[in-house]
């Protein structure tokens, strides 16, 4: 019995009657022997996928006569796909997906006419996507993406018109690639057979033709991440038995047609950001197949069709960044499925609808960026799945109901900015939250974590004496002198001696924190302990402070030893003065003095990005690192929109140098690991590893997890670097910006996630 981990014995190739070498989804490693099918020449079946094969494609299968099934997929076989491969005349069925293949297609495989499946995802393919597979007329499957290949200029997508002789094709997929050129009319003229187009990422430009209504057995039709423009062609509505329409991150424009109501097994429409304008067809609420509609960050315009309340089983909904106005309908309650609901940065007013309530599998909730009003529903309380609330920049008002507390999986709300009042509650995950999920509430008062005002204690007996009198009257007029003092004296001294001016600025940048004294921070840190440091920059130390209140703080100690410590406390104390960004660490207070300057910086309990990447009993899995990395572009955006021109923050710095983090992130290398000497860098590594086996960097961890779909996995990585590469670009003036960035990751969490 052979095992299913190590390598194998020699001695199973001596078994030269051999019909069927069966083994795949196991952990075997090593090579398979160049001179494999000289040692088993009957051989009809060889299936070594999903395992840790390295090497090449044994040079010698094409020797193996009767051979009509290889499937290596989900390796890491290197190397040229064998150029006499098609000297197979039984070859039926070709895996060789999730490796790290390169070179051509080779020509010869077209004399392998029996062929019914050539799935050749997710390597690094280059040359051009050739003609001659049309000459495969029993091909029924064909996978060609995510590779390198590209296409002959002077030819168009003249592959696509050959594969109209494929009659008995159903599914086809040549995404992503670098193609350019336009998607040719005979793409209607591919088989009646086929169920399966995806064209996502292939840089096709032109109009989708209307010729695309001749598929009408097209179930799956994906075109996103293109540069098509023009509409959606009313042909659209001859699809009658699609169920996923993909036609994202386009530049295609114009009303969303009332005729693709008409597709009445669609499950997934995905128009998220184009060029899509005008209002929102009611009849889309006739689609009740829909699990996902997607049709953020466009131009829509007009109200909320009430109508969609009839999707009843719909999962996702994505209406964010248009420019909706009225109120949101009382239909929305009866999506009882909905576990998504997104309807941020639009003009929404009015009250929330106090039919929300319905919404039991309601996960993620979010509209922020509107102009709603009135209060936060008691009965949110009632959506007992949620775990993110965003109700940000609104004009709500009245207090944060007490029955939110309820809610035991909500671990993220944000009520920032709007005009609440009263006590934030403090039970149930209330604990768990931030100031930063309530600042810009005035009136709100509660727990001191919050930065919030302390609340009045009902049980005080308020009495008009000489005390209040003392308070209301007589004090304002004393605290107006003393600023005024301050402020002179720290003018005076300005001028004679800079050592203790930020000291005096720094009480003007936080008027509503007590500062805190060296002697405090000393004895929170237990004497600046080696057990409380917690992280080590580039300009000093960050310890673990445990304050005389409870208070637990990251303490941020300056080494002033450098002079680039000075102006990074001076740059810091200035940005963070009116920093609002919940993906950003609050400062609490600060310390400052002519020997010692530091930071009282919110603590985050959950550790650093570098514990969980380099912690054993640690792991991230490819969602996370990109939710992770998305929250720290964000907040990158916010500075550079916020403080880049100001000359704070060093845009094209900050992009450079969070393009190797994104690196690091999903590949576990640090920039200084031994690996990177000489000339070879970490940006050089990817670089060199992008254009040829880019699954080959990414952390073992990662993959040996996330092993399910290597197809989707080895594209989302293949975006991400991307991503990074385009991050590092040596010219600063070559490199994306951060909105681009989240831009794009966000897509490729989407696209991961199949929405």
């Amino acid at each position: 019995m052979v095992s299913t981990a190590g390598e194998l014995p020699r001695t199973v190739f001596n078994i030269s009657s051999l019909v069927s070498f069966d083994i795949p989804n196991n952990e075997i490693a090593g090579s398979l022997p160049a001179d494999l099918c000289y040692l088993l020449p009957m051989l009809e079946h060889i299936n070594v996928g999903i395992n840790q094969f390295t090497g090449e494609i044994p040079s010698s299968l094409p020797h193996c006569e009767s051979l009509q099934l290889i499937a290596l997929s989900a390796n890491k076989f290197t190397g040229i796909i064998p150029k006499d491969i098609g000297n197979l005349s039984m070859l039926e069925k070709v895996y060789l997906g999730g490796n790290q293949l390169t070179g051509t297609i080779p020509h010869s495989i077209s004399n392998s006419s029996k062929i019914i499946i050539l799935d050749l995802f997710s390597n690094m393919l280059t040359g051009t996507i050739p003609t001659f597979l049309g000459e495969l007329t029993f091909l029924q499957r064909l996978i060609l993406g995510p590779n390198l290949l590209t296409n002959e200029p002077s030819l168009g997508l003249s592959f696509l018109t050959s594969l109209t002789n494929c009659r008995s094709l159903s599914q086809l997929g040549i995404g992503p690639n670098r193609l350019d050129g336009v998607l040719p009319n005979s793409v209607g003229n591919l088989s009646a057979s086929l169920e399966f187009l995806d064209a996502t990422g292939c840089h096709i430009n032109g109009v989708i033709p209307s010729e695309i209504g001749n598929l009408s057995n097209l179930v799956t039709l994906g075109l996103g991440e293109n540069d098509l423009t023009g509409p959606i062609p009313k042909t659209i509505e001859k699809l009658q038995k699609i169920q996923r329409l993909q036609l994202y991150d386009t530049e295609i424009h114009g009303l969303i047609p009332d005729n693709i109501c008409k597709l009445t097994n669609l499950g997934v429409l995905n128009l998220m950001n184009t060029k899509l304008y005008g209002s929102i067809p009611s009849c889309l609420g006739n689609l009740t197949s829909l699990r996902t509609l997607q049709l953020g960050s466009n131009a829509l315009t007009s109200n909320m069709p009430s109508t969609l309340g009839s999707l009843k089983d719909i999962l996702y909904l994505n209406l964010s960044s248009n420019f909706l106005i009225g109120p949101l309908p009382q239909e929305i309650g009866s999506m009882k499925s909905i576990v998504q609901l997104q309807l941020s940065g639009n003009q929404f007013s009015g009250y929330i609808p106090t039919s929300i309530r319905e919404l039991q599998n309601l996960i993620e909730l979010s509209l922020s960026r509107n102009r709603l009003q009135g209060p936060i529903p008691e009965s949110f309380a009632d959506m007992v799945s949620l775990e993110s609330l965003d109700l940000s920049l609104n004009n709500l008002s009245g207090t944060i109901p007490k029955s939110l507390e309820k809610l035991l999986h909500l671990g993220y709300l944000n009520v920032s900015f709007n005009e609440l009042s009263g006590e934030i509650p403090n039970g149930g995950t209330f604990n768990n939250f931030t100031a930063g999920s309530f600042i810009g509430n005035e009136e709100l008062c509660g727990a001191p974590q919050f930065h919030v005002k302390a609340c009045k204690d009902p049980n005080k007996r308020t009495r008009f004496s000489k005390t209040k009198i003392f308070l209301v009257y007589i004090l304002p007029s004393i605290a107006l002198i003393i600023i005024a003092a301050a402020i002179a004296i720290w003018l005076l001294r300005r001028r004679t001696s800079n050592t203790h001016l930020l000291v005096w600025e720094n009480s003007l940048l936080y008027p509503f924190n007590k500062r805190i004294s060296y002697h405090e921070i000393l004895q929170a840190t237990n004497n600046f302990s080696e057990d409380n440091l917690i992280g080590r920059g580039s300009i000093g130390l960050v310890y673990k402070g445990i304050f005389y209140n409870g208070m637990v703080a990251a303490v941020k100690v300056f080494n002033l030893q450098l002079q680039a410590a000075f102006k990074s406390f001076e740059a810091e104390c200035e940005a963070m003065r009116n920093i609002r960004h919940r993906n950003l660490v609050k400062v609490i207070s600060s310390c400052s003095n002519p020997d010692f300057r530091a930071l009282v910086l919110e603590y985050m309990p959950n550790g650093n990005l570098e514990n969980w990447l380099y912690t054993q009993d640690c792991f991230l899995d490819i969602d996370q690192r990109i939710g992770i990395m998305i929250d720290v572009a964000a907040a990158l955006e916010y500075l550079h929109d916020e403080y880049g021109t100001a000359g704070i923050v060093t845009p094209m710095g900050d992009v450079y140098s969070y393009g190797i983090l994104l690196m690091e992130t999903f590949t576990r290398k640090k920039p200084t690991d031994d690996l990177f000497v000489g000339e070879l860098t970490m940006k050089k590594w990817v670089s060199e590893s992008f254009s040829q086996a880019v699954l080959s960097i990414v952390d073992a961890n990662l993959l040996a997890r996330e092993e399910e779909d290597f197809s989707e996995n080895g594209s989302c990585m293949s975006m991400i670097m991307e991503v990074a590469l385009n991050c590092t670009e040596d010219s600063p003036d070559e490199r994306i910006n951060m909105r681009d960035v989240v831009g794009r990751l966000t897509k490729i969490r989407q696209r991961f996630k199949g929405l």
